[in-house]
C-alpha cells in the first residue's frame, strides 16, 4: 500500500504545483485563444468554399438558361415552365451568393474588431473638419 500512497501524494503534489504556477493559466488561456482563432479561420474557409460552390452552380444555371434560349432561337419548342424554372434557380442561387458574401464580410469584421480590442485600438477616431483648422504665421526672431 505504500507505493499507492506515494503515487497519490506525487499526483497531488503535481496538481498543486500546476495550480501555483501562474504560467500554466496563461498557457491555457493562450491555447484556448489560438483554438478559437483556428476555428474562426476554418469557418471562414468553409464559407468561402460554399461561396465558390454556389458561384459554380450559378454559372451552370446561366449555361442551362442560355441553352434553352438558343433552342427557342433555333426554332425548337421549349416550354415556358422550363425557362421559368431556370430563372427561378438563378434567382435562388444569386440570393444564396449575396447571403454568403455578407456573412463572410460580417465574420471578417467581427474577427477584425476582436483583433482591434486585443491590440488596444480604439474604434472612435478623431475627425477634424478643414473648416476648424486655422493657419497662423509665426514670425522668425
Amino acid at each position: 500500500m505504500k507505493n499507492l500512497n506515494d503515487v497519490f501524494n506525487s499526483v497531488d503534489e503535481a496538481i498543486n504545483n500546476v495550480k501555483k504556477n501562474p504560467g500554466f493559466e496563461d498557457m491555457l488561456n493562450k491555447t484556448r485563444e489560438y483554438a478559437k482563432k483556428s476555428a474562426d479561420a476554418i469557418e471562414i474557409s468553409r464559407k468561402k468554399i460554399e461561396l465558390l460552390d454556389a458561384k459554380t452552380k450559378l454559372s451552370k444555371a446561366y449555361e442551362k438558361l442560355g441553352k434553352l434560349h438558343f433552342r427557342v432561337y433555333d426554332g425548337e419548342d421549349v416550354s415556358g415552365d422550363e425557362i421559368e424554372a431556370a430563372c427561378s434557380e438563378i434567382i435562388i442561387i444569386k440570393g444564396k451568393i449575396d447571403y454568403l458574401e455578407k456573412e463572410i464580410a460580417a465574420f471578417k469584421d467581427e474577427i477584425a474588431s476582436q483583433f482591434d480590442v486585443v491590440m488596444g485600438k480604439k474604434s472612435d477616431d478623431v475627425v477634424v473638419n478643414n473648416d476648424d483648422i486655422e493657419v497662423v504665421e509665426v514670425e522668425n526672431e
